[in-house]
């Protein structure tokens, strides 16, 4: 059986902040990764930060607040490879 081995809201946390990336994006306090994109429905929108290597993988991340009303507070990282 495959190990899986969870990362949790501290470890992107910390791989945001090691590339300089943490302080481009408003407050989150969950993060949600994924192999894939959000669903269009989701209410993400665009990626915030396209094409960044996080964790060693090529990654799009996702943020809910991307309108002054927004107050989710979560970032949807897209592992893409």
């Amino acid at each position: 059986m495959e190990k899986i081995i969870i990362k949790g809201t501290q470890f992107w946390t910390s791989a945001l902040e090691k590339v300089g990336l943490k302080d481009q994006l408003g407050h989150f306090n969950d993060v949600i990764t994924e192999a894939r994109p959000p669903h269009p429905d989701s209410g993400y929108g665009e990626p915030v930060l396209v094409d960044i290597i996080l964790d060693g993988k090529l990654c799009d991340v996702y943020h809910t607040d991307h309108e002054d009303s927004d107050h989710w507070h979560r970032l949807f990282i897209h592992i893409k490879e």
